[in-house]
Order: structure tokens, then sequence, then C-alpha cells
């Protein structure tokens, strides 16, 4: 991820400071409001059935990566030529049934700032956005409660144990947008885009059930895993087109 961040990085200055003879755009159109397709390649959090998979016969199910195709829109405030606010929304709509891992419907919000040079025909900036991403399928642990399950020593026979409950519900998670961004300008009114950038999710702690199975066949105790926080990287490309005003 990193390595790809930095070749984009490094492109985009190669191109902003390659001496071209084209020239700076003045008296930019202060608005902008245009809509995007991306795609969101999300690193999933970790769970504790991946030690399983492997023990069972699964080389990586499910995947590490979950490739999320959505669209959305944008707003852009010009502040300058070479500095602009941005808010930005999109809807990942595929919806999945992974275990309990953050899935279903993504929301996505990012506000910010995007910096760099406008030429005449073309311009390239980098962007640093703060916002947010909404899971409608979260697990969240809502308590335990005691059930009658088979005893795994004595056949036959039950046991009262604690039994973690969970309800599934959605999660909101701070996320940050950093990359680049690659703008065309048609005409004065028109502006296409390409962004390149990497979406760090901050997952929150929460808990998943445990429990596995014994050489005999019968269930053992359900355990309670509480995944702590953790942060994870997603590559995310969107193209859109927009109008100026």
């Amino acid at each position: 991820m990193k390595k790809h961040l930095l070749f984009t990085v490094a492109v985009l200055a190669s191109l902003l400071f390659s001496g071209t003879e084209v020239l700076a755009q003045e008296d930019a159109p202060r608005f902008e409001v245009g809509g995007q397709f991306s795609l969101l390649a999300r690193n999933r959090p970790s769970s504790p059935f991946d030690d399983s998979f492997e023990f069972f016969g699964f080389e990586e199910f499910p995947p590490q990566r979950i490739n999320r195709p959505g669209f959305g829109a944008r707003f852009t405030y010009n502040m300058t030529s070479n500095i602009a606010f941005e808010a930005e929304g999109n809807f990942f709509p595929e919806r999945k049934e992974v275990f309990h891992f953050p899935d279903g419907h993504i929301f996505q919000c990012q506000l910010g700032l995007k910096a760099g040079k406008r030429f005449k025909k073309v311009g390239f900036f980098g962007k640093v956005r703060p916002g947010f991403v909404t899971f409608t399928r979260t697990s969240e642990f809502t308590g335990f409660q005691a059930e009658l399950v088979p005893d795994p020593i004595h056949r036959g026979q039950l046991v009262l144990v604690d039994v973690p409950q969970f309800r599934i519900g959605k999660a909101t998670y701070f996320s940050t947008d950093i990359g680049g961004v690659v703008e065309f300008y048609p005409s004065r009114r028109i502006v296409t885009r390409i962004d390149v950038g990497d979406t760090i999710i901050r997952y929150g702690e929460y808990g998943e059930s445990a429990a596995v199975v014994c050489p005999l066949c019968c269930p053992c105790v359900p355990q309670l895993f509480l995944r702590p926080p953790e942060t994870k990287h997603s590559l995310q490309i969107s193209a859109g087109v927009g109008i100026r005003f």
C-alpha cells in the first residue's frame, strides 16, 4: 500500500515540476458539484476465525481484502486557485454475509482540504480528508445469557454455562482519506478527475463468539473474543465529473 502511494505521489510530483509549457489557470470558478464512481479495496479487521481457516483446509476465507464498488457525490469550494475545501459522500450498496465482520451497506463521508497546482487544462493535487465510515451489519456484544449446552466430557448430559450474546446493527468508525488527485478541464465549466488514495479506517473494539469444536465433535463452551481497536489501510480509486460555477 505504501509503495503504491509513494509511486502515485512521485508521478504527480514529476508531472507538476516537469516545466511543461502549459499556462497557469487564473480565476477558477469558486464552486464545484459533481459525482463519481468509486472502488474501495477494504482490508477487513482480524477475527478469531483467522487461525482456524488453515486448520480446516481453507487457505484464506474470507479474503483479507474485499473489493466494493460504489458511487457518490462531491462538493468543492475553491478558496484559492491552489487550495480547496471538499465534502464527499459515497455509498457502497453490495451486501455480504461474512461472519461478524463489519460489512453490509457501507456509507462513507470525507471532509477536508485539497491543495496543489492548477494549469490551463490540468491540475495536480494532494488531499487530506478526515471523516467516517458506517457499516450496516456489525456485531455488537450485549452480555451473557445462561444456557444449557451438551457436556463435552459426559455424553448425554447438559451443563449450564454463560453464553455470549450479540446483536447485529450499525456501527460508525473514524476514517481518513490521504492521496492524490488529477483533474482535467475540457472547458471552464466542466471538470473531470481521478482520485487515488489510502482510506484509513479505525475500527473500534467489539466482541465475537469464538466457539470451537472438540475432537469428539462436541461443542465446547463458547468463548467471548474481544478484538481490540485496529487501524486498517484500504486502497480507494475514484473517477468522476463535475460542474464548476
